[in-house]
């Protein structure tokens, strides 16, 4: 096999027996369980498996510790063991466990983020018919985020629609966009400045951008809100204080005949954080088609 070009560092199943050596055993019991962990965290005895996804030679990087082991160590601890998976297992492009992802960098790891962009034009279609929203009643509201994101989803998903607004930080920048669509298409495209000030006239908002600004407060009752953007708050923000509006931040996408983790998806797809990655979005349209994808449901992970 060829040398694997991501990695997912998971932690030791709770059942899952390991073989520790013999003179644990004569370790008074009070502090047996100490020194198990830090034998445990001293020799760093993982276990790795390899897998193909997508035509991509990956591995399974297993840790000694199980989740409940967490406990006896510092976050410090925790974070400087997964550092050692990237240098000592060489392991360039990661994605850890959930339970771990707050141990280790935004920068250092694989998010998933991409994978909803790449799929913006089928989860819109789906949240259309799930919710019974014709083409021409489509009222699209987009909160930009940068730039080229922004522009690769509009082209997917503001084809043949009827209302489209744009909110944005940098409004001018879409001007030129919303010439060309009045010109070509006979759409007179919104453009709003951000911070929002007044109600967005739509019944489905894609939230590129994070942020702490509340737009939410500025959407029409029942709007469908598609939270692109990882920013978990937001949505759980927007569902505290707007009992009316319908959420959505998870979206689960089929993958050669399974669901498969968005983040390991865009491991191995792009191989880079959504960060380094955000010009790289057409690149994935081969393989979607290729392994065709869909999406199998949308929910809220909060």
């Amino acid at each position: 096999m060829d040398y694997p070009e991501f990695a997912i560092v998971q932690l030791r199943r709770e059942e899952a027996a390991m073989k520790l050596p013999f003179f644990l055993c004569m370790v008074p019991p009070k502090w047996k369980e100490q020194a198990r962990c830090r034998w445990l965290m001293w020799k760093f005895p993982v276990a790795r498996e390899a897998f193909t996804l997508l035509s991509t030679c990956a591995e399974e990087i297993t840790l000694p510790f199980s989740s409940s082991d967490l406990a006896a160590f510092s976050r410090e601890e925790i974070t400087d063991m997964l550092h050692r998976i990237i240098l000592e297992e060489g392991v360039q492009n990661i994605v850890v466990e959930k339970e771990l992802e707050g141990y280790l960098e935004k920068g250092m790891r694989i998010d998933g983020r991409m994978l909803p962009l790449l799929m913006c034009g089928e989860i819109i279609r789906y949240v259309c018919r799930k919710h019974q929203i014709a083409r021409k009643e489509l009222a699209l509201v987009v909160i930009a985020s940068d730039y080229l994101e922004t522009m690769y989803v509009l082209d997917k998903v503001g084809r043949n629609i009827n209302r489209l607004t744009i909110v944005s930080e940098n409004p001018e920048e879409y001007e030129v966009y919303a010439r060309y669509k009045y010109e070509e298409e006979g759409l007179l495209a919104q453009i709003l400045p951000r911070p929002v000030s007044r109600e967005l006239y739509g019944n489905v908002v894609v939230e590129l951008s994070g942020g702490q600004d509340k737009d939410y407060r500025y959407y029409r009752p029942g709007s469908i809100v598609l939270n692109f953007s990882s920013n978990g708050y937001r949505t759980r923000d927007a569902l505290v204080r707007r009992k009316d509006l319908i959420c959505y931040n998870r979206f689960d996408i089929r993958a050669q005949g399974q669901v498969v983790d968005n983040r390991v998806l865009q491991a191995a797809i792009y191989k880079t954080n959504t960060r380094l990655g955000q010009g790289q979005l057409p690149r994935g349209e081969k393989i979607k088609e290729m392994y065709g994808f869909t999406i199998e449901k949308t929910g809220i992970e909060t």
